[in-house]
């Protein structure tokens, strides 16, 4: 049999072998619901096959070893799988306790390539595992491997399996007429990785037809398999720890809250470079010769494996070897492309491409996939994309009548622009960037409550009615002007006269009707933060604001400036928010967002 054969190994088989964790690869760092998880499947087959609810053959598949032989006889080096690989040698150690079950003294053994100087070494203290009575904390790696044998001692004494069934499961064949290959046991996937790719059976099938029922696969290791191979046995070093650096780096940068919620995957993925994995996919897809549903777990694998396996020419570029090379610098293409997008700045210093891809990328929309912000990016000179990327912003909200969108209508139109505002507002500033991190939804809150409580400080009332005395418009009606030096002239102003007139001075500047629920009536807050405001006064919720700021919660930038009265001029009076605020509110609005909206506009600039 080829040395670089796909092929399934008993763990019987791995005795007297020797594996190499190389440096560049993590430690052992599987946590106690891992080994659970491992202990319990293992149990739940052995059921199982003693209950015969499984044929002749079935077997338990543990996931990929990926390895690569060293230079000494039986010596390989674990490129990937050397979690599992640990936790069968501990769980395995762990069973040679408790009597004669067949389990060979010497197993097989694990180094770890020294990370800093130790008292022992990773395969001593392998060896010596079983002595263990508490965590070792001395460095990382033991520590782990010190509490999954201690994990392992509990959970055999707390669920009392039967141990001979379960070594039988572990490492044992059942003999029969048919050979070995019809026992019922526990298998890995050997992926050895060589110079002579003389491999008969694609990996593809082989994944498949082992893996029917079994531990599911994930994209992201079937895929890394894939692109650790390479046909120069000289290189092959070089060229694993290239990808495996190159790899670390794009999960590491995908997995910062700020840069995955900016590019905004449509769904939850456990290794976020599948996210890449996906698009790449998808683009090649019409090349390969069979047809896959969208909904197929490991869809991105099977197309990555064809295209490779049958190295399909897609690129023009001769400085590719073979598909696979040109592949994987595709995914760093779309990884570069997206920190770009992320990190730099426009002509004006200012983080242009983050807020206008970061707002098309949330509001989403088949038009506004990050797949077709790409291909505008590939298309168009940067002067060029972001006209572009503006286009696409009106095109999504097609005309815009102000006085049409509001609560009650066009709710979400209204949280989207008034998104984009703040988005924008956050652009100019040139500082900072929005934290698109911050939030999962909006809710719009009304600026003046649709029933607002009323001032009740003797204070506060005295304060509000001085202030509107002074108002031009209040001036003009001479009934409210002499309502107001009346309750001035009391010693204790009359709540009741004081509500209704205030009431009367909002209903005529404002034409509260149509404007209570307008958008210049609205700013955006999260749900949780909106509900604490209630229906409280403006002045009541302006100090709330500060104190939520304070404490952490994200206010946008432009509900900050609307409850400090920021777009309100020659401000008279801070204890209401007024017809005058809301007017150059929306003007303030329409200003802004003029570079970036079709405005139907009636005429008047409000």
């Amino acid at each position: 049999m080829p040395e670089n054969k796909i092929e399934l190994k008993s763990i019987k088989e791995l005795f007297g072998k020797h594996f190499y964790i190389p440096s560049y690869q993590r430690g052992y760092r599987w946590e106690e619901q891992q080994i659970l998880d491992l202990l319990n499947d293992i149990l739940e087959f052995q059921k199982k096959v003693n209950s015969r609810k499984i044929g002749v053959g079935e077997f338990y598949c543990m996931q990929p070893l990926i390895v690569t032989r060293k230079r000494t006889v039986d010596k390989w080096e674990v490129v990937d799988g050397q979690q599992r690989l640990t936790s069968i040698l501990i769980l395995l150690s762990y069973l040679s306790t408790k009597g004669d079950y067949g389990i060979p003294p010497d197993l097989f053994s694990i180094e770890y390539e020294t990370r800093e100087k130790e008292d022992c070494s990773s395969k001593e203290f392998l060896q010596d595992i079983t002595s263990t009575t508490e965590i070792i904390k001395s460095n990382v790696d033991f520590y782990r491997m010190s509490d999954a044998f201690l994990t392992i001692k509990k959970w055999f004494e707390e669920n009392k399996p039967t141990i001979g069934k379960f070594v039988d499961t572990l490492i044992s064949y059942e003999p029969n007429e048919k050979g070995d290959d019809e026992a019922n046991n526990i298998r890995f996937i050997w992926y050895p990785i060589n110079s002579n790719n003389d491999t008969d059976e694609k990996p593809n099938v082989t994944f498949a037809k082992y893996n029917q029922g079994k531990i599911d696969l994930t994209n992201a290791e079937l895929i890394k398999a894939i692109f650790y191979l390479t046909d120069s046995d000289k290189d092959k070093k070089k060229h694993q720890i290239k990808i495996g650096y190159e790899w670390d780096d794009i999960e590491n940068t995908l997995r910062k809250t700020g840069f995955w919620r900016f590019i905004n995957p449509p769904k939850l993925y456990q290794n976020h470079i599948e996210f890449i994995f996906d698009l790449v996919a998808t683009k090649y897809e019409s090349n390969i010769q069979f047809k896959i549903k969208k909904e197929n777990r490991l869809r991105a694998f099977y197309i990555f494996n064809e295209l490779i396996t049958k190295n399909t020419k897609i690129y023009d570029d001769s400085k590719f070897n073979n598909t696979r090379d040109f592949l994987w610098d595709e995914i760093k293409t779309y990884y570069r492309t997206f920190v770009e997008w992320y990190s730099s700045k426009d002509e004006e210093n200012k983080y242009t491409y983050f807020h206008l891809i970061g707002f098309l990328l949330q509001v989403g929309g088949v038009e506004n996939s990050i797949e077709n912000i790409k291909k505008l990016a590939e298309t168009n000179s940067k002067p060029q994309f972001i006209e572009k990327l503006k286009e696409k912003i009106k095109s999504h909200f097609g005309k815009v009548d102000f006085n049409e969108i509001g609560y009650d209508d066009n709710k979400d139109k209204a949280k989207n622009i008034l998104l984009l505002f703040n988005v924008i507002v956050t652009k100019n500033s040139g500082f900072v960037k929005f934290s698109f991190d911050r939030i999962s939804c909006w809710s719009l809150e009304h600026i003046h409550a649709q029933q607002s409580e009323e001032l009740t400080k003797e204070k506060d009332k005295r304060q509000l009615l001085e202030d509107q005395k002074q108002d031009s418009f209040i001036c003009k009606h001479k009934g409210l002007l002499d309502e107001i030096t009346a309750l001035l002239a009391q010693s204790e102003i009359d709540q009741h006269r004081f509500v209704n007139l205030q009431q009367e001075i909002f209903d005529l500047s404002s034409d509260a009707g149509s404007t209570i629920h307008s958008i210049k009536n609205l700013a955006l807050l999260t749900p949780s933060d909106n509900s604490s405001l209630n229906n409280a006064p403006f002045h009541r919720k302006r100090d709330k604001i500060k104190e939520l700021d304070e404490k952490g919660s994200f206010i946008p930038i432009c509900t900050k400036n609307v409850f400090l009265k920021y777009y309100s001029k020659n401000v008279e009076q801070n204890l209401k928010w007024d017809k005058k605020d809301m007017d150059s509110y929306l003007v303030e609005m329409k200003t802004i967002l003029n570079d970036y909206l079709i405005i139907n506009d009636d005429g008047t600039g409000k």
